[in-house]
């Protein structure tokens, strides 16, 4: 009877305990059996959600928290049920319940209390519904396919710290020629956005392209801030751009826009103003950058040498280090011929890949040099992108005059006065009605092709600026103007004597425009065929001395355009040209023609004859220049033989509307001030001994008068503009004069310049009795309402013993201006001090005339000494003097800066 007490005790203690089920003991082994079955089963689940996840990830989206949980609840839940199975097989091997009951009974409540947990633990997860993917938000930028890289570094590292580094830049624009690597450099900083850490939210990359989609822009800015489409769909036009406005507001972006091509609204299409965040967009127009307010641009240029042969050799897929010598060398011809252009040099660069010939390479580069739109991949590759910029001009005349920039060979500095008037004498910008007019028409259509990218500012030559094309835009203009290369022969730009053979020559009959250029061509033997398309022909800058008879006798019927300027050796004028019965322009400038044929009274449609820089025997026969239509007539740089008739008959002339002359005789300067005011463009008068003075009414009105040069005439002291009884003064008389030289003259001054506002050359030198530039007789009313000097940019005054003053009366000179000043002692300030000078000017003088000018020793300047190596240095203009009274140098240039806080 000894156990039935611990028994009660048992059972008396579990019915103590708070209402636990004493199924637990009871039922223990059919839970366990439940449980490991369970555990199976969600075990195999759990394999599926994790298999499940790990093909979606991956793909934009990311396991919830919710997956997250549950994945580690199974896991914990699984580690308990392999624990606690462990023990329920250690319960089985109990086998003698007598000697430990109450403790055997307690283990296995215990065990099966915990089983019973499990199983509806297991239970419930396993039936739990899951949500298992949730969309990634998006990351900071988007990795993109980028093109090839090369020499990018310095305007990348510029880019950066704009984009990073200040905090005050908002806006910032590249810009450049098409195919020269802008989209590259964006993708660059596109990188180096997604890898730097960098502060910025979100990176939002759009393309926007020449047809301006704001919807499509939007779309790209609402995707990259993972706005649900649902939720788009919605919104209004006005609500959409609300919500942009307010989410990019708040967020610290990149907007990074390829291929503007026109002023974007940024503000209309959602973007807020400038708040930390940033805007960098690529275009091919400076302008562009201008009207999209870029607080930084930056040109992309094209490749330097070096970086352009890495690019094509990478291209290339192998070494160029390892081929043929011969290779070697055609590979740096034909980079050299796609002048760094990375479009250029990548695509050429494939057309040469796995080519191990050197006749292969060979035939490359003559096909590059000759007919480049026959290479793979140049039309569809490259001329089809860089004629987005053409077709962008969407104006007829702006096409036009680009094309006609293809008649210049390659590398050709164009002078730009040269290239506006050959557009208006081909009749480019229309019928000449008022010629000037159409010189500022064609400057502003300059002005369109240089921001459109297709022609480049050059280097001025003789001091006139010139423009330039880049040789593959200029490949893809021939291209175009050769009806996409299918009449090769439309254009022909000759170079090469080699290309004047009968065999070449033949071409001339397809042709409508021809041009001969540069002294490679000696000698013409060949007369061309019948050339029944050809309207213009330019021959310029060759060694030859005679044309062949017949030459221009296939060209009678519509040549309109003869340019013959420039070549030195042609001496006799050729006769034929006087048959070219539909000639407008004809240019026999710089030539060492002496006379003209009486026929050219024949060219009954002449409008433009240019004479500049011939002999100054140069003959005209008389009652030749009046018999003809004219426009514009220019004999410049030098005299003529019988100029007194010919001026006579150019004051005749009532269609003559813009003349350049250059006079000897009194009696001719006089006539010019006297009756050739209506159509005087440029006038040289020298070498007039008896000239003594130029009266000019004050009703005169020489509008399109830009340059007067004054020469070796000793007894002119005086020109002078009278004012008749009762007129208010005129202070308009030359309102576009705009260069005036003197040299050699009697003038005591210069006063008459109050009448020219616009003056922005001044040069006067060797004239002993010059005492004042502007007179006594100039009230200081006068001065300021005159505008006198304020558009000046250069005065250069040299060997006036006797002067005293430029001018008693201070003057205020534009920013920027430069004098020079040498050998006039006499001279000891400028009409302007430290307290008027409105801006930064410089002065170049000699080192005895520095040592006695009157300025401000504590003023800062910048000092320029012209030693071997010039030195610049920041000091005051006291030590300035001290170093040139110390050094060895004869002159030197000091840059002076504004004085008042304002500037």
């Amino acid at each position: 009877m000894d156990f039935v007490s611990p028994l009660s005790d048992f059972v008396k203690y579990s019915w103590g305990l708070a209402s636990t089920p004493i199924g637990y003991i009871y039922n223990l082994k059919d839970n366990v059996d439940s449980l490991r079955k369970e555990t199976q089963d969600l075990n195999a689940k759990r394999e599926d959600v994790k298999a499940g996840v790990k093909r979606e990830e991956g793909g934009g989206v990311q396991r919830t928290r919710e997956v997250v949980n549950w994945l580690g609840k199974v896991q914990e839940l699984l580690g308990g049920v392999d624990r606690v199975l462990q023990e329920a097989r250690e319960h089985d091997r109990i086998k003698c319940l007598g000697h430990c009951l109450p403790q055997n009974c307690w283990s296995g409540y215990r065990l099966g209390k915990a089983v019973n947990q499990m199983l509806n633990e297991a239970r419930e997860l396993k039936k739990e519904e899951l949500n298992t993917m949730l969309s990634l938000p998006p990351p900071p930028a988007l990795a993109k396919p980028m093109g090839e890289t090369m020499g990018l570094d310095i305007s990348l590292n510029k880019v950066w710290k704009w984009l990073v580094d200040e905090k005050n830049i908002g806006v910032i624009g590249l810009y450049g020629t098409g195919g020269v690597g802008k989209t590259t450099l964006m993708e660059r900083i596109n990188k180096e956005l997604l890898c730097a850490n960098h502060g910025f939210e979100v990176v939002i990359w759009v393309v926007v392209s020449r047809q301006v989609n704001e919807d499509n822009i939007q779309e790209a800015i609402r995707k990259r801030l993972n706005i649900k489409d649902e939720i788009w769909e919605r919104w209004s036009q006005d609500e959409r751009v609300h919500h942009l406005l307010e989410v990019l507001t708040h967020k610290k972006f990149v907007l990074l826009i390829d291929d503007v091509w026109a002023r974007l609204d940024l503000f209309k299409i959602g973007v807020p103003p400038h708040n930390g965040s940033k805007v960098v967009f690529t275009t091919r127009y400076k302008h562009v950058c201008d009207h999209m307010q870029a607080n930084r641009t930056l040109e992309v240029k094209c490749l330097m040498s070096e970086e352009a042969l890495k690019l094509f050799e990478k291209n290339v897929s192998k070494s160029l280090i390892d081929c043929h010598q011969e290779i070697q060398d055609l590979a740096k011809d034909i980079v050299e011929e796609c002048k760094g252009l990375p479009l250029a040099l990548i695509t050429v660069g494939r057309a040469m890949a796995s080519k191990d010939d050197p006749g292969e390479w060979r035939h490359a580069l003559t096909t590059l040099r000759s007919k480049p739109h026959k290479l793979p991949g140049m039309v569809g590759e490259v001329y089809n992108i860089l004629k987005f910029s053409y077709d962008s001009l969407d104006d007829a005349i702006r096409q036009a005059c680009f094309l006609y920039c293809c008649h210049f060979p390659e590398d050709y500095p164009i002078i730009t006065y040269d290239l506006i008037e050959l557009w208006i004498g081909e009749g480019l910008l229309g019928e000449i009605d008022d010629v000037y007019h159409m010189r500022d028409e064609g400057a502003s259509v300059l002005g369109d092709l240089k921001r459109a990218g297709l022609l480049e500012s050059g280097l001025h030559s003789y001091g006139r600026p010139t423009v330039k094309m880049h040789d593959v835009i200029r490949d893809m203009a021939t291209w175009i103007t050769c009806d996409h290369g299918q009449k090769e022969n439309k254009l022909l730009v000759i170079e090469n004597e080699k290309d004047m053979s009968a065999d070449m020559m033949c071409k001339w009959g397809d042709a409508e425009k021809v041009s001969l250029w540069g002294r490679l061509i000696v000698n013409i033997n060949q007369t061309p065929p019948m050339c029944s398309q050809l309207k213009t022909l330019l021959m310029r800058e060759t060694r030859v001395r005679l044309m062949p008879r017949g030459f221009f006798e296939s060209m009678t019927v519509h040549l309109t355009v003869l340019d013959l300027s420039d070549n030195k050796n042609i001496e006799l004028f050729p006769e034929e040209i006087c048959n070219l019965i539909n000639l407008q322009y004809l240019n026999l400038s710089s030539t060492q023609i002496n006379e003209l044929s009486r026929k050219v009274k024949n060219l009954t449609r002449l409008r433009w004859l240019l004479l500049d820089s011939l002999s100054e025997t140069f003959l005209i026969p008389t009652g030749i220049i009046g018999s003809l239509p004219l426009f514009v007539f220019s004999k410049w740089a030098l005299g003529l033989e019988n100029e007194e008739d010919l001026v006579e008959e150019l004051g005749g002339m009532q269609d003559l509307a813009d003349l350049s002359i250059y006079v000897y005789k009194s009696s001719s300067a006089l006539k010019i001030f006297q009756s050739l005011q209506r159509c005087i463009k440029r006038v040289k008068i020298k070498d007039c001994e008896d000239l003594t003075h130029i009266p000019i009414s004050q009703s005169s009105n020489f509008s399109h008068l830009g340059m007067l040069h004054l020469c070796n005439c000793p007894m002119l002291v005086k020109i002078e503009v009278i004012r008749g009884i009762g007129q208010a003064p005129n202070r308009s008389c030359f309102p576009n004069l705009v260069e005036v030289l003197v040299n050699k003259c009697g003038l005591l001054d210069l006063s008459w310049l109050v009448h020219a506002p616009k003056i922005q050359r001044l040069a006067v030198w060797e004239c002993a009795s010059m005492e004042k530039i502007i007179g006594d007789g100039i009230a200081r009313e006068e001065l300021t309402a005159s505008r006198l000097f304020s558009r000046l940019e250069s005065l250069h005054i040299d060997s006036l013993p006797n002067l005293s003053s430029i001018c008693d009366h201070t003057l205020f000179f534009p920013r920027g201006v430069r004098f020079s000043i040498f050998s006039c002692r006499g001279l000891r300030k400028l009409p302007l001090d430290s307290d008027n000078a409105r801006g930064s000017f410089s002065i170049h003088g000699d080192k005895d005339w520095w040592a006695e000018f009157e300025w401000d020793p504590t003023a800062r300047v910048t000092f320029h000494a012209p030693e071997k190596s010039p030195s610049t240095e920041e000091v005051t203009f006291g030590e300035a003097v001290h170093k040139m009274k110390d050094g060895s140098n004869w002159q030197a240039r000091i840059e002076f800066r504004p004085s008042g806080p304002s500037e």
